[in-house]
């Protein structure tokens, strides 16, 4: 004889709490470590859509499937399931936890992302970054070889400069030095619909365009837009999801 209703009710009571776990993990992930744009330039959702599936159904599914009601076995078959979807989560968020951005750092003429699993991060003088900024990632200015032997260094070493931890240092340090290499508003050329809609709205929210500071981002997925921040603080402002690349003029006219 099949229970079910039983098994109905213990399905769905199972998948509402599933998807409760699912939303509180969600909420740490966009929100925390890969807050505002980071998730979406980062592809975050690539690997979300294969871990959320097993975690948020496939353990209701089992429930479904052996559930009964008085089954000698029952707490222990519900157990298993719970440690499962545990043991998954745990393992898919450890994964997308190592690699959220920890800095943004500024490299020559751009920013990159730079995530926690890198292992010079380890390397990177922390207490120089001590209430520095308000914004999470930190942005670091990296410091490129000051001498021509210090370029020898890192070209025989084969050993990029912006992977060295102790050559990162507080954005607000080095103001002066990556001014130069800010985009300019005017510039911006977007391609489609929905970027021109973008760029009306950042210039109606910013009016005052002379003190904002523009730059590329560029994610570990290779995509970019465009960072903002305060020309005479250093602090974060605003992301604009167009590309530096090809949306923007490098010479007027």
């Amino acid at each position: 004889m099949i229970y079910w209703k039983p098994k109905l009710k213990a399905f769905f009571i199972h998948l509402l709490l599933s998807l409760t776990v699912i939303a509180l993990f969600l909420v740490v992930v966009i929100q925390v470590w890969y807050p505002d744009t980071l998730f979406k330039l980062e592809n975050v959702w690539q690997g979300l859509q294969v871990l959320i599936p097993v975690d948020a159904v496939l353990g209701p599914l089992l429930t479904l499937v052996l559930f009964v009601p008085g089954k000698k076995r029952l707490k222990f078959d519900l157990t298993v399931i719970a440690l499962l979807q545990i043991a998954a989560l745990t393992y898919g968020g450890s994964l997308i936890y190592k690699q959220r951005p920890v800095f943004l750092a500024f490299v020559v003429d751009r920013f990159e992302v730079v995530l926690a699993y890198e292992e010079y991060v380890t390397d990177i003088p922390m207490e120089r970054f001590n209430n520095k900024q308000n914004h999470s990632p930190l942005l670091s200015y990296v410091l490129p070889p000051q001498t021509i032997e210090e370029k020898n260094q890192f070209f025989f070493a084969k050993i990029p400069f912006q992977k060295v931890g102790s050559r990162h240092y507080p954005i607000d340090d080095y103001l002066s030095n990556i001014a130069e290499k800010s985009l300019k508003v005017n510039r911006l050329t977007p391609k489609n619909e929905n970027s021109r809609r973008e760029l009306a709205q950042f210039k109606k929210k910013h009016t005052s365009p002379a003190m904002l500071l523009l730059f590329p981002l560029q994610a570990s997925t290779q995509e970019s837009i465009i960072i903002v921040l305060d020309r005479k603080t250093g602090q974060f402002v605003d992301y604009l999801s167009l590309d530096p690349w090809s949306e923007y003029q490098k010479k007027a006219g």
